[in-house]
C-alpha cells in the first residue's frame, strides 16, 4: 500500500528529527564536557545523514518488497533492517564530533545504542506530526 509525505509533512517529520538530534547534541556536549562542539551543527549534520540514509534504505526496502518478498515482508522487519544502519550513523557521529581524539569504543556503543532508541521515538513523534498536518500522509 503506497504512502508518502505531503511536501509540509516532510519538513514537520524533519523538523521534527532535527529538533530531537540538536537536543540530544546537548546533552551529549554535557556528558563529553565538550563545549567546543556546536550542537546545531550535530543536530544538522545528523538530520542530513538520517534523510540520505532513510531515501537509500527506503529504496532498497521497496525494492525489495516488490521483487523479493512478493507481498512484502512485515514493518517489524523494516524496524530491525534498521538497527545496524542506526547503530552506525550515531557512532559516525559520536566519533566525529565527541570522541575522535581518542575513543572509548564502550562508551561509543553505549550511546550509538541509545541515539538509535531516540531515533525510534523521533520517527513515531514525527510521523504523529506528518499524520495530523493538512495534506500530510496520502495512502492509496
Amino acid at each position: 500500500m503506497p504512502m508518502g509525505p505531503g511536501p509540509i509533512a516532510f519538513v514537520a517529520f524533519v523538523g521534527v528529527k532535527f529538533a530531537g538530534y540538536t537536543a540530544a547534541a546537548k546533552l551529549l556536549q554535557r556528558t563529553y564536557a565538550a563545549p567546543q562542539v556546536n550542537v546545531l551543527k550535530v543536530g544538522s549534520v545528523r538530520t542530513a545523514l538520517g534523510i540520505a540514509a532513510g531515501l537509500a534504505y527506503g529504496a532498497v526496502w521497496m525494492f525489495a518488497a516488490r521483487n523479493v518478498a512478493g507481498a512484502g515482508p512485515s514493518m517489524v522487519w523494516y524496524f530491525l533492517g534498521l538497527v545496524p544502519i542506526r547503530m552506525g550513523e550515531w557512532s559516525l557521529i559520536l566519533w566525529l564530533f565527541f570522541d575522535k581524539k581518542d575513543p572509548d569504543w564502550t562508551r561509543v556503543s553505549i550511546f550509538a545504542g541509545l541515539g538509535s532508541l531516540w531515533s525510534y521515538a523521533l520517527d513515531a513523534i514525527g510521523v504523529g506530526t506528518a499524520l495530523v498536518i493538512p495534506g500530510g500522509m496520502w495512502v492509496c
